[in-house]
């Protein structure tokens, strides 16, 4: 199991981060959200940061797309997730830049994500909401467990400490196959951008 740590807003919590061995870093280009990276940390910060072994992910949503390949270009992002409502021919031309993820946000039923197949490089299922970004709440997992998910996916909406069981017998389902890491945020916070850091490690080390 892999591991993503959305949310960042400081350096040393992203350099700590990589220590404790989490694989992907996300950093939120949202204006809107409460961890927007943008209000505590520069461009120039951000490239800077060039983790061993870990990978940053630019959160984005719905953004004109000559800025947020500006945005690549200048911090040196490793992987761009799209979380708003991005086109398959939008994700298609990012891809040609970096690699990249699409969520899609799961209610009632799982979303159609079959136009995305061929111009994305991830899935990541989420909670749906009237906003965009994260909701820090649960979807119903058993809407996806019997999938076949044709992409390697993150699996994120509102995980925390007590999910440690479930996400283990996610990971025996049929979607549980492609299931490649989990996205965790506000559950393992201090204040909206501050990592509880000893939670995420006991968490993480749960899955060794």
């Amino acid at each position: 199991m892999q591991f993503k740590v959305c949310g960042i807003t400081s350096i040393e919590q992203a350099t700590a981060l990589q220590a404790m061995g989490v694989h992907y870093i996300g950093f939120i280009f949202y204006p809107s959200s409460k961890r927007y990276v943008l209000d505590k940390l520069s461009l120039v910060d951000l490239a800077n940061f060039k983790p061993i072994g870990v990978k940053k992910v630019g959160v984005f949503v719905n953004e004109p797309i000559e800025q947020l390949l500006e945005i690549i270009k200048a911090t040196d992002l490793d992987l761009v997730q799209l979380h708003g409502d991005e086109t398959p021919d939008y994700c298609a031309a990012v891809r040609e830049k970096v690699e990249t993820i699409k969520v899609f946000r799961v209610g009632a039923a799982v979303p159609n994500f079959e136009a995305y197949e061929a111009v994305v490089d991830y899935f990541l299922f989420d909670t749906d909401s009237a906003l965009y970004g994260g909701t820090g709440q649960h979807f119903n997992w058993e809407l996806i467990k019997g999938s076949t998910i044709p992409k390697p996916f993150f699996l994120s909406g509102g995980i925390g400490p007590n999910d440690i069981q479930g996400v283990q017998v996610m990971e025996k389902t049929k979607a549980g196959k492609t299931l490649l890491a989990l996205d965790i945020n506000s559950q393992f916070e201090v204040t909206p951008g501050v990592k509880n850091l000893e939670k995420i490690k006991i968490f993480i080390n749960a899955f060794i």
